[in-house]
């Protein structure tokens, strides 16, 4: 039985070659630069709330500046959760896990999967385009993801695992 199941988990990974954005939180000042690059690039506004990023605090719970970004998982759960054909993906450049916006139905199978993504920052519903949206690498921009060059201090990088 437990054969079958590593078989099956295997089954599931996705083995192309990947990268993901790595946070230092020890080195986040909270400026949001990084989620203003975001939605500018990908939304053409300055708005923190359509970043594919998120920088929260909760000095309630002792968390301050910290960074929600996909991690772009082997055994994503959000791509197998997809029922509709190419609408989730992988991006063969970068191997980060990405959605069609134009196959998207926006059900939110996709967020409701991520084991991650328990405050709908990683994967999130964008009301304008009623699709859900999330971190792809920026994979159309020559240079990596932007919020990563955007950070004055150093706080995010980019590891190719």
């Amino acid at each position: 039985m437990a054969e079958t199941r590593s078989a099956a988990l295997r089954d599931l990974r996705v083995r192309e070659p990947r990268s993901v954005i790595v946070v230092n939180r020890g080195l986040c000042s909270g400026c949001l630069c990084c989620q203003l690059a975001c939605s500018l690039f990908h939304e053409g506004e300055c708005n923190p709330a359509l970043a594919r990023l998120d920088v929260f605090h909760d000095p309630l719970a002792g968390m301050d500046n910290v960074i929600e970004v996909c991690k772009q998982c082997l055994a994503p759960s959000c791509l197998h959760a997809c029922s509709v054909p190419g609408a989730f993906g992988v991006d063969e450049a970068t191997g980060a896990r990405v959605i069609d916006e134009e196959k998207c139905v926006g059900c939110g199978q996709c967020a409701k999967a991520c084991p991650l993504n328990d405050r709908g920052t990683i994967l999130r519903y964008h009301p304008g385009r009623k699709v859900y949206v999330k971190c792809d690498l920026c994979r159309e921009r020559e240079g990596g993801p932007l919020c990563v060059e955007a950070c004055p201090w150093g706080a995010l990088e980019v590891s190719n695992t």
